[in-house]
Formats: C-alpha cells, sequence, structure tokens
C-alpha cells in the first residue's frame, strides 16, 4: 500500500514503529523523519505530488499535494496557501511543480531536498492523452501462469478479490461500452474513480479519448468474447493502461533529471524507487499488497555523488529495504543516523571490493484486513533462495523454493522435503520479528469469524 511505504521512506521504521501500518492511519509528522533531519541541518525542503498519510505534510518548507490522489486529469492540488486545479495530466503537472520549485531557488545557496510522488500507476490506470494508442500494434507477452487455478497454493490465493478476470470491470476500469447483461456487483471501482476523471475532462481531451478508444472498442464488440479469450483480451487492455501510465512517468523522470544536469544543478543526488511492486496478469492478478516476488519487489535506482567518490554503475543483488533510503541518504551527507532507525545505510554495497557483512534476511508484514483486494494480514522472510509466509489470523502457511520454483507456483509448506528448512525458518522469523520489535497481534482468529471467509459464502471456495 503506498501510505505504509511512504511512512516508512520517510522514517526508516517498519509501520509498526512508525505507527502508519494501513491506509486510513494519520501519520505522526512529529517523529524523527528524514524532511524533519535535513531541515534542522540547512536544508530546503519540499513535497510535490501524492500524499496518502492523513495528515498535513510536515517538515516541509515548500508543499503541492494532490487534494485526491485518484485525480489524473485536471487535478486539484493542496498547498499551505489553499487549493488550485491545474489543467492537464497529473504525471505531467507534477513534474512541472517540482521543475517550477527548483528553478525559482537556483540563486538560493541552500541545498535542497525534494519529494516527487506520481499516482498515475494507481487503478484505474487513465494514461495521458498522447499514449492512449501507445502499444496499440503489440500484442503484449502473457506471463506463463495468467490462466493459474491457484491449486497448488494456500487458501488466500484462492478468495483474494484481484483477478482480472472477476474484478476489472470492462466499462468502469478498462473503458469499454457498457456490455450486455453488464454487472459491476463484482467490481472494485465502485467509487467510480475512472468516470470521475472522464467527467472532469476538458472538451478537447474528452474529445480526443473518445475518438482514441472507439475503434478498439468497436472491435471488442464485433468479436463478443467470452470466457478465457475475453480474459486474454482483458489483460491485454489492463497491461497496456499500466505501461502507457509508466511510460508518462518515464517521461517526466527523464525531464526531470535533463534539468538537474545543469550545471548549477549537477551536484544532485537522486534516489528513485516505488511504493510497492504489482500483478501484471501473474497468477491472474493485477494488483498488490502479498509478500509474492511481483508485489514485494521494488526498483531502486541511486543516482548523483553519494559516498564513496570511487562508485561506478553497478547493478546489486543484495537483500535491501525502503528501511535504508533514510540511512543512506544521512550517510551521504555525512548526517547522524538516529538511533531508532531500522534500515542500513547502502553506502558500503557501493564500495570496491566490499567484504562488509550484509543482511541475510528481509522481513514483510502485511497488516490490513478485510480491505478491497482482500489480501489477508501476513508476515513472513525472505532469504536469497526461500520464502515462508504466514498468514496468521488464518493459520495458514506457504513456502516457496525461489531458485526451482521463482514464479512462486507451488507452496511447499506440507513437503516432507523440507520440514527441516521450515523449522529453521519459522526461528528465524519470530527472531527477526523480535528485532525489530514487531509487536503485532499474531493470534489466530476465532472459527466463526475464520468461517466468514472461509465458509461457503465467501466470495471463492478453497479447493477440498
Amino acid at each position: 500500500m503506498a501510505g505504509p511505504a511512504v511512512a516508512t521512506l520517510l522514517t526508516g521504521k517498519h509501520g509498526h514503529l512508525n505507527g502508519f501500518t494501513k491506509n486510513g492511519d494519520k501519520f505522526n509528522g512529529d517523529q524523527s523523519t528524514l524532511p524533519n533531519l535535513l531541515k534542522k541541518n540547512g536544508y530546503n525542503t519540499a513535497l510535490i505530488g501524492k500524499w496518502d498519510l492523513g495528515t498535513e505534510p510536515a517538515g516541509f518548507d515548500y508543499w503541492q499535494i494532490l487534494a485526491d490522489s485518484d485525480e489524473f486529469y485536471n487535478p486539484e492540488f493542496w498547498g499551505p496557501k489553499g487549493k488550485n486545479r491545474f489543467e492537464g495530466h497529473s504525471t505531467d503537472i507534477i513534474t512541472d511543480l517540482s521543475l517550477d520549485w527548483i528553478k525559482k531557488r537556483e540563486t538560493d545557496q541552500k541545498p535542497f531536498f525534494l519529494m516527487i510522488q506520481f499516482n498515475a500507476s494507481r487503478l484505474p490506470w487513465m494514461p495521458a492523452i498522447r499514449h492512449v494508442n501507445l502499444f496499440d500494434d503489440v500484442l503484449l507477452p502473457e506471463p506463463p501462469n495468467l490462466l493459474d487455478e491457484h491449486k497448488n497454493r494456500a487458501p488466500p490465493a484462492r478468495y483474494q478479490e484481484m483477478e482480472i478476470q472477476l474484478n476489472l470491470d470492462l466499462h468502469y476500469d478498462l473503458f469499454s461500452p457498457k456490455p450486455d447483461g453488464w454487472d459491476p456487483s463484482n467490481a472494485l471501482s465502485g467509487n467510480l474513480v475512472g468516470q470521475k476523471n472522464l467527467q472532469g475532462m476538458n472538451q478537447e481531451q474528452s474529445s480526443a479519448w473518445q475518438l482514441a478508444w472507439r475503434p478498439k472498442n468497436e472491435a471488442l464488440v464485433r468479436e463478443n468474447l467470452k470466457g478465457e479469450a475475453l480474459l486474454r483480451w482483458k489483460f491485454q487492455r489492463f497491461a497496456k493502461n499500466y505501461l502507457r501510465c509508466l511510460k508518462g512517468i518515464d517521461e517526466n523522470i527523464g525531464r526531470f533529471t535533463q534539468h538537474l544536469s545543469r550545471p548549477k544543478t549537477e551536484e544532485c543526488y537522486i534516489v528513485y524507487t516505488a511504493c510497492h511492486g504489482r500483478f501484471i496478469g501473474e497468477h491472474g492478478w493485477f494488483g498488490t499488497h502479498w509478500m509474492y516476488e511481483e508485489s514485494m519487489r521494488v526498483p531502486l535506482i541511486l543516482s548523483g555523488k553519494p559516498k564513496p567518490e570511487t562508485a561506478q554503475k553497478i547493478i546489486n543483488e543484495a537483500l535491501v529495504q525502503d528501511l535504508d533510503i533514510v540511512p543512506t541518504i544521512l550517510e551521504s551527507l555525512d548526517l547522524e543516523i538516529p538511533k531508532e532507525v531500522q534500515g542500513l545505510s547502502l553506502l558500503p554495497l557501493l564500495e570496491d571490493n566490499n567484504t562488509q557483512p550484509w543482511r541475510r534476511v528481509l522481513y514483510f508484514h502485511h497488516h490490513d484486513f478485510p480491505d478491497e483486494q482482500m489480501v489477508p494480514k501476513h508476515r513472513g522472510i525472505r532469504t536469497s533462495t526461500q520464502k515462508l509466509i504466514h498468514y496468521y489470523q488464518f493459520d495458514e502457511w506457504e513456502l516457496f523454493d525461489l531458485i526451482k520454483d521463482p514464479n512462486e507456483n507451488h507452496n511447499l509448506y506440507n513437503s516432507e522435503a523440507y520440514q527441516k528448512q521450515i523449522a529453521e525458518l519459522k526461528a528465524q522469523l519470530v527472531e527477526i520479528g523480535k528485532t525489530y520489535e514487531d509487536n503485532s497481534d499474531f493470534s489466530v482468529m476465532p472459527e466463526e469469524w475464520r468461517r466468514i471467509y472461509r465458509g461457503p459464502d465467501a466470495r471463492k471456495k478453497a479447493d477440498e
């Protein structure tokens, strides 16, 4: 989820310690955060874009945040001096505002810290007009487990609500005409995000949008697809729209970094990452929140002039987390890292011939259930070769061998050959939970409660 990830990026602490574990929580901006620390050390600080933490941004000298993170066209922004609405696509506008802020302070000798947060990768994935026809002539490769029946996994995989086939609505989420017998009861976008954005478009945007989709939608109506064929079509439209949105972000990151290559700003240190990963058809899904690889893995790029000065372009496969951003930035600036920070500075990984020991286990905890995508609460650990997941409210477990089964298609928890390793991993899970001071309630819920989400009236039936 975006909110908990941003809270961790700001504090260098897991959600159970920074106080923001799920969307809807209220972030305490008075605690030690990266912008607070940098501001105390003479930096101008700014935040522009998405902000899902439920409280007014703290620690920033300047901020302009989306009043509604679900607005992609002609969005309204909120700042200390009030609200303003800008015409265009949110990705372009966020970049425009960021560049304007930098340009206005170019004569200022103080160093600066700027957080830029895009919102375009959110459902229902509405790209800028210039990208609506991108990839029209491309048939995207399908993931090998697009038609996954989830028979070799723990029950949570069969009770989620993030299926392309069942939960992406043709009209609301994929911008097709309302099909005959249209029933939106399984759709997730009950708030009509797409429709709200369409209604907020100006005449020029609306005309261009409708013109771009019309021939593709007419072809869909003619084909009258059903079953597996419809699933494959929905995958193509969803995945292309998602990649179209990412194309807009890529273009704007290029705009921003090109400006920073100018002499007055070339000393900048850039950190690029994401709040979470996403399934793009793997297991037949489109959502997030899981500890599975597609959702757990995020990009992380460090660029600029951090210490050590000898660092070259490298790809490092070490186990790193969003916890590590705060200590990395602080150490690169020769600033003290607060004791409560749970992450590790990544700078040693950039050194030539680095021999320092590094973490061997990642800790993960998803705190929110039930939510829209119905991903149960779970925690677990990931090593370089294995992953153990515990859906503790249901006392259900999964073990994956990441070397033999990188797509995590086969749960090995009940395999006799892995019982010794499972016992060792369980001990590690308990120990690392204590190390990170995670005192959450891991109790198994009463049978009556579990039956609501696993019984005959639940969304799906687990296979016997």
